[in-house]
């Protein structure tokens, strides 16, 4: 059987060369159409993912800015569960016909409601955490667009040397925050964000990409979503922002595409069950071959 999500980080995860290519996205349409839903989870911020999610054919989701928030062609219902031996449809979880939103005008949904006053506080902590450490921390050109998280371009290595680098900004943002300030890095940025957002969706464990398909899934109304992605779902990844996809337990499979060799270090403990033999998008190929054609098996199957 095929799983019945497929979650996929974008920078460099889905893009080929930091682009989107045109044998990737007949790779996903192909997925989609063999009722696999593709839900996108990425650290791009909300202004990018309306793009994405209003743009790309066969996408059913698109989470972003590392959980923080969302965009859904389903629109919130009441608790409900899956049947799982049910017959897979096309696309969608649900066996009824999905609630759509008009002219595909889908608004975004966040992790956390009130959201009003956390990017000045954001930026603010960059502030002062680049003095402290004569650290040249600059935003990256899609941040005006973020609503949830305040972030930079990265320009720390892979490998050890990045590992450490990171556990030393990490430490700082900790101390100039009195605890509240959080970091995470994926091959191109680096997110500030708070946890102390409160646990607005019932989701333990605060902000990552892993509980934001969570979130994603219970305001869809599914009531165990946790078994059923840890049943039914696939997650591909490249980086560190990527570690709660890699969890142990959290999906069916995780998976990573070659490059993210070189943020194995990064990663700790989270590693990938899987990894391609092809890099970024290519992988991601692959991958979707390999499930299509049944030479790739869930392990919980």
């Amino acid at each position: 059987m095929l799983p019945r999500y497929l979650i996929l980080d974008v920078d460099d995860t889905l893009t080929v060369a930091g682009r989107l290519h045109c044998d990737v996205l007949l790779s996903l349409s192909r997925a989609a159409a063999a009722g696999i839903e593709v839900i996108l989870n990425t650290g791009r911020s909300a202004g990018w993912g309306a793009a994405l999610h209003g743009y790309l054919p066969g996408i059913g989701a698109v989470i972003v800015e590392n959980g923080g928030a969302w965009f859904d062609r389903e629109a919130p219902q009441a608790p409900r569960s899956i049947d799982r031996e049910a017959p897979q449809a096309p696309r969608s979880i649900d066996r009824e016909a999905p609630v759509r939103h008009a002219h595909e005008e889908v608004p975004a949904q966040l992790l956390a409601p009130d959201q009003a006053e956390v990017r000045p506080r954001l930026l603010d902590l960059r502030q002062r955490v680049a003095r402290r450490l004569s650290m040249a921390l600059l935003p990256t050109a899609d941040d005006p667009f973020r609503l949830t998280d305040h972030t930079v371009v990265r320009t720390l290595p892979g490998g050890a040397e990045g590992a450490a680098a990171l556990a030393t900004l990490r430490h700082e943002v900790h101390e100039q925050s009195e605890g509240r300030g959080r970091v995470l890095a994926s091959s191109v940025h680096i997110h500030f964000y708070f946890e102390d957002l409160g646990d607005a969706t019932g989701t333990a464990g605060g902000r990552s990409k892993a509980n934001g398909v969570l979130a994603l899934l219970r305001r869809r109304g599914v009531a165990d979503p946790a078994a059923v992605l840890a049943a039914d779902a696939v997650a591909v990844g490249d980086s560190g922002n990527d570690a709660s996809l890699f969890e142990p337990g959290r999906f069916a499979l995780s998976a990573g595409v070659r490059n993210i060799e070189h943020y194995l270090p990064e990663l700790g403990t989270s590693a990938p069950t899987h990894i391609t033999r092809a890099a970024e998008g290519l992988g991601v190929i692959e991958l979707i071959d390999d499930l299509l054609a049944g030479r790739l098996e869930l392990p919980s199957r």
